[in-house]
């Protein structure tokens, strides 16, 4: 016939069939739960019951021990892992042990359940001497935490970096956090303290921000270091090392920033607010245009020049005022808030010709304007 319905009745399911439908249902590969590994004795490691699966094939883990090797001198690292090779009729799965200098990274081939190959996931690193083991740590991904973990960081099994890091990356080693401190190449040892720190958890880093909720929120793109990560435009801002700077000539995306060459330092959001109050003063703008009927991406006000969106929340305490910036195409580009337990609180951000804003607060209270510097 060409083709075969799998799942239809009197059909057989083969264990591949399954595998393959759960492999690309699954999140990924690693630890359902259970599986921990603890040190029995001098030379025994002792396996937690469990439940995993490796490329959509579910295996469980009996309670069992496994014996390791101990040096004739000197110490190696060591590892347990999980091995599985569909092309082993006789044991497609077992734990196995590497004791080594510098130990080889684990096998995931691709196409797994296509090709009967091999796939590894370490569940425990150690340290082997002559008289003990020492120094264990659980590794064993877990399926429920492994998009996150993907997201958020890679996971490095030992102090050799798998990979390039650029400064201000993260990655996850003995399962903590740590933000690069100096660009580490990949064979290149990770030393915490040396090249990279740690870092705040996800929850502490937001808590962080957080805290740091003022009357004004000025948006622009940091950069881990001076190749643009995008293009800048005469005028655009970026922050670099916690500084806010301005491009004082265009940037191609990729293309080097030079600090006082084609980037200085840009006035503080206060200064920022300061001079557009002298130039409201001394009218060297135009005329300004109330945001209020602007409350939607349809309803939006497109600018005619550049010029500054300005907050003021008229003495209302905690009011939380916001304005969206979309670019041309409409997608969303910069935002400008005004929050705080102040009576007054005022707060303004420079935008480009063509840009579109309106008021996302949901709010009438106080007043939002944008002030052209063409007239």
């Amino acid at each position: 016939m060409g083709i075969n319905l799998i799942t239809f009745y009197n059909s057989t399911v083969t264990p591949p069939d399954d595998a393959l439908i759960y492999e690309k249902a699954l999140p990924g590969s690693g630890m359902i739960y259970g599986g921990t590994v603890t040190i029995k004795n001098a030379n025994t490691l002792h396996v937690a019951a469990g439940h995993g699966a490796l490329c959509g094939r579910k295996f469980t883990i009996e309670e069992t021990d496994v014996p390791v090797i101990l040096t004739s001198s000197g110490t190696l690292n060591g590892r347990l892992y999980i091995h599985m090779d569909l092309s082993d009729a006789g044991e497609p799965i077992s734990f196995q042990v590497e004791r080594a200098s510098t130990l080889t990274p684990v096998v995931q081939q691709s196409n797994v359940n296509i090709n009967d190959g091999i796939y590894e996931i370490n569940l425990a690193t150690f340290t082997v001497s002559t008289s003990t083991v020492s120094d264990l740590v659980n590794v064993a991904p877990f399926i429920d935490d492994e998009v996150l973990e993907t997201i958020i960081a890679p996971t490095e099994l030992t102090s050799t970096a798998s990979q390039n890091y650029a400064v201000g990356a993260h990655l996850i080693y003995k399962k903590q956090l740590y933000r690069v401190t100096s660009a580490i190449t990949a064979g290149q040892t990770i030393t915490p303290g040396s090249n990279v720190t740690a870092s705040n958890t996800i929850q502490a880093q937001i808590e962080d921000i957080n805290s740091l909720k003022t009357n004004q929120t000025v948006i622009a793109t940091r950069q881990a270091n001076l190749t643009a990560s995008r293009a800048y435009a005469i005028g655009d801002q970026f922050i670099y090392n916690n500084t806010l700077y301005k491009a004082t000539a265009a940037i191609s995306s990729g293309g080097a920033i030079t600090i006082g060459g084609n980037a200085t330092a840009a006035d503080n959001i206060t200064s920022q607010i300061s001079n557009l109050a002298k130039n409201v003063a001394k009218n060297v703008v135009g005329t300004k245009v109330d945001l209020a009927n602007c409350t939607s991406s349809q309803t939006a006000y497109t600018t005619q020049s550049d010029g500054y969106v300005y907050l003021n929340n008229q003495n209302n305490a905690n009011l939380d005022q916001q304005v969206l910036v979309l670019d041309s195409n409409g997608f969303n580009f910069a935002a400008v808030r005004n929050y705080g337990p102040a009576t007054f609180r005022a707060s303004s951000l420079f935008v480009k010709k063509g840009m579109k804003l309106y008021r996302s607060d949901g709010s009438t209270a106080g007043v939002a304007w944008f002030y052209p510097l063409e007239s």
